[in-house]
């Protein structure tokens, strides 16, 4: 049986959660309707082979429910203590978790892991739950990169903890494009002295997206720079919720998205980031930018910085408008086509988000399929 339901990591105060969590009254949750979820069941009932991980020798792969069932095995002593217990769907996915894996970064390594799902199938009211664990030990260099591609109806909850020990640095990228989709992904980040977590995240499409973020400075010169961007047509619905915690000194966070938005699609962006009172000579930035191509497309922004300490920098701003009706002008006194004109602004508004990637081959698909998406553009 995968995940916990009968293990000392779910009692019954964690059942008794699940069945009274209330969105109405989480600020985080209230701007997309969940209501049509609750015909869906979260059970143990599933298919043992839906990941494909491809991994290289600096990378070690283990099986969380072999692991974590072995009393006083110190894995123990990180699993589910990094992800916040604040939601149902955690809570879920840690009672009846698919596909759980611990993937340890060795130190002083250079490690490249790919993810995949394009296998990926739930039956039409049940949901999928993967797990994955990323130990990143000290000294390491890593890149990671969740590949989601999929046409088939897909129902998924998924939780990813991430601790970073220090002086290590990760490229986390997760690249997804499933419109068939309803997709609800939990990632907690813990990151220790002079880390550096790269965090990306590109979606294209989705019938209903709910991406939680919760991401934790704890020591000194740790930093995240977390760059997203949304390709929305039809009636995708993304929601995107950010939280950020400087909790010491010298500690950086960045956060840019940007989302392109046609027909009766609706993006969320709501971002938290909170510099405590020991935190001095600490930065934190957020830029939301969403370019509206339909007047039926809808868009809620709401970056927020909670600073309880006077000696920082921080900045925050979040603009919203059609594409440039002056730049569209231009290019065609210039000879360019109206359509092709708009590609190539909507390039320019996009790509320098990804250009930062270092893996060109990764960079190479990403961008390949935004201009897919760019490309069918009126």
């Amino acid at each position: 049986m995968a995940g916990f339901r009968n293990n000392r990591l779910v009692n019954s105060s964690s059942i008794e959660k699940i069945q009274k969590f209330n969105f109405i009254d989480k600020e985080q949750w209230k701007y997309t309707n969940f209501n049509h979820l609750s015909r869906f069941t979260f059970n143990e009932h599933f298919n043992e082979n839906l990941l494909s991980i491809d991994k290289d020798d600096s990378t070690d792969l283990l099986f969380l429910n072999e692991l974590l069932n072995k009393e006083n095995n110190h894995y123990l002593k990180l699993f589910n203590k990094i992800i916040p217990q604040e939601n149902q769907f955690i809570l879920y996915n840690t009672s009846y978790f698919h596909n759980g894996y611990y993937i340890n970064i060795n130190k002083n390594s250079n490690a490249y892991a790919l993810i995949e799902n394009k296998d990926l199938k739930s039956s039409q009211n049940n949901f999928i739950n993967d797990r994955i664990f990323f130990n990143f030990n000290k000294n390491s260099k890593s890149t990671i990169f969740i590949n989601e591609q999929n046409d088939e109806i897909l129902k998924n909850n998924i939780v990813y903890e991430l601790f970073l020990d220090d002086s290590s640095e990760v490229d986390f990228i997760i690249y997804s494009n499933q419109v068939n989709a309803t997709k609800i992904l939990n990632l907690s980040a813990n990151i220790k002295s002079n880390a550096i977590l790269n965090l990306y995240t590109v979606n294209i499409s989705g019938e209903l997206i709910k991406n939680n973020y919760y991401i934790n400075l704890n020591n000194k010169n740790s930093q995240c720079n977390f760059n997203g961007i949304g390709l929305l047509n039809q009636k995708n619905h993304i929601d995107s919720y950010i939280e950020i915690n400087h909790n010491k000194k010298h500690t950086t966070s960045n956060i840019r998205f940007n989302n392109v938005l046609n027909d009766y699609s609706k993006s969320i962006f709501y971002a938290k980031t909170t510099i405590n009172e020991n935190c001095s000579q600490s930065e934190a930035t957020q830029n939301n930018q969403n370019m509206i191509l339909s007047e039926n497309s809808s868009v809620n922004s709401n970056p927020q910085l909670i600073i309880n300490n006077d000696d920082v920098q921080c900045a925050h701003g979040s603009t919203t408008g059609e594409i440039d009706s002056d730049a569209l002008f231009y290019m065609q006194t210039r000879g360019i086509g109206i359509n092709e004109a708009k590609k190539i602004l909507i390039n320019s508004f996009l790509f320098d988000l990804v250009n930062s990637i270092k893996d060109d081959n990764i960079l190479s698909l990403i961008k390949d399929n935004m201009n897919k998406w760019i490309n069918n553009v009126n």
